[in-house]
């Protein structure tokens, strides 16, 4: 980068007149020291009397999200309570693991930080429905409810058979220059979690530690 742009550092010298006393000898009006280089209109950084040009300083400039190829998203991951199963009947317990994060990279040809922060989760649950959250739920202990309670991250299967549950996370972003201010990206990223496989069994073929007798709080009791 030319960190002289926008300059016009002219020299002051020049041919200057005879000394006013007539004098033979006497020497020539030394010319005016060179001016002190001024920073270009509209350039928003000034290093050591240097103007640096940074176009995604403009207020104006839009970046889309097609514009952030330098920046992968996190991977968001998924899992479940019960871990891999489900009852008939009974709520199955989703999560999803995505937060904010921030990487870096080149944005237009120029160093920048983009942050990335989720704020969509939808399961496609694999037997044509899904749920949709502006959080990835949380686990049944977390909350302090009992197990197979129902939350806003369930789900209750109706027939037995094996699902695959896909996540995919909506995330939003902005960008930032140097230390200039967080900026909006226009358009979101859409990123899936690596899919999950879910065996739907009735409570009568779940196997158990112990039965309704012992245990009445057990699966499907």
């Amino acid at each position: 980068m030319d960190l002289s742009a926008g300059f016009d550092a002219q020299s002051g010298g020049g041919s200057g007149a005879a000394g006013g006393s007539g004098a033979s000898g006497s020497p020539k009006g030394a010319g005016a020291p060179a001016a002190t280089p001024t920073p270009a209109a509209g350039l928003p950084f000034v290093r050591d009397g240097f103007a640096v040009n940074c176009p995604l300083c403009d207020p104006n400039l839009v970046v889309s999200i097609s514009d952030l190829v330098n920046f992968p998203a996190a991977v968001p991951g998924q899992g479940m309570e019960p871990n891999g199963w489900a009852i008939t009947g009974l709520p199955a317990n989703f999560l999803g693991r995505a937060s904010v994060h921030v990487r870096s990279g080149v944005l237009l040809g120029f160093p920048a930080d983009v942050r990335f922060t989720p704020i969509r989760f939808h399961w496609d649950l694999g037997d044509g429905t899904g749920i949709d959250s502006s959080a990835g739920g949380a686990t049944w202990a977390a909350l302090g409810v009992p197990e197979f309670t129902d939350t806003a991250t369930s789900h209750i299967f109706r027939s037995t058979g094996r699902h695959t549950v896909v996540l995919s996370v909506v995330y939003s972003a902005e960008y930032r220059a140097g230390a200039q201010p967080w900026r909006p990206v226009q358009g979101t990223l859409t990123i899936a979690a690596p899919p999950l496989t879910v065996v739907v069994s009735t409570a009568a073929t779940v196997l158990v530690g112990q039965d309704c007798t012992a245990n009445p709080a057990g699966p499907g009791c």
